[in-house]
């Protein structure tokens, strides 16, 4: 069962028989994947599991089995900034569920991005974003309010938090550099 659910995606401890299926047998599951090339992270605290593909040495090459997606600039800033929030917020309360309106998601993003010609092009660029993170799993429309959001928790294994400062820094060079060729 818990095999099934990670094939199909993300598992969460919610989906109880499947998650403790996992649990119950997190080694024999770890053995199954690998002989395939992937590996099974779990974040047993925050409560989710997912496949990514094993990086191995040069010389062994693996048919890609987990799909990478490469993240266009505004994807890739935003899913930087947002994971940013999750630690701040964790370091200011430890709140188990962090929120985050839709502005302060917009001005959270401007402060990496080159000064707009466009301030209203600009904007829907980040409204289309945000919804594009959304599809992807990392934030979700709290349900009464159109304008605020809460910050899923699976973002953590998939932004590293060592690279966060270094990459906002690059992002910030990129946006430099494209103003000033645009």
């Amino acid at each position: 069962m818990s095999l099934v659910s990670l094939l199909k995606g993300i598992l969460y401890d919610h989906q109880t028989l499947a998650w403790e299926n996992l649990r119950k047998y997190e080694p024999e599951v770890k053995k199954y994947f690998s002989a395939i090339g992937l590996e099974v992270y779990i974040d047993k605290s925050e409560g989710y599991a997912f496949l990514r593909q094993v990086q191995l040495e040069d010389e062994v090459e693996i048919p890609k089995i987990a799909e990478r997606r490469p993240l266009n600039f505004f994807t890739s800033l935003l899913c930087i900034v947002l994971r940013k929030y999750m630690l701040e917020r964790d370091a200011e309360a430890g709140t188990i569920r962090i929120t985050i309106t839709q502005q302060e998601i917009s001005n959270r993003m401007k402060s990496f991005l080159p000064t707009a010609t466009d301030e209203a092009k600009q904007q829907d660029k980040i409204l289309a974003t945000i919804t594009k993170v959304a599809d992807i799993g990392f934030l979700k429309k709290l349900e009464g309010n159109n304008n605020e959001y809460e910050v899923h928790r699976i973002i953590k294994g998939f932004v590293n938090i060592e690279v966060i400062d270094a990459t906002l820094e690059k992002l910030q060079s990129y946006a430099a550099e494209k103003q000033l060729t645009e």
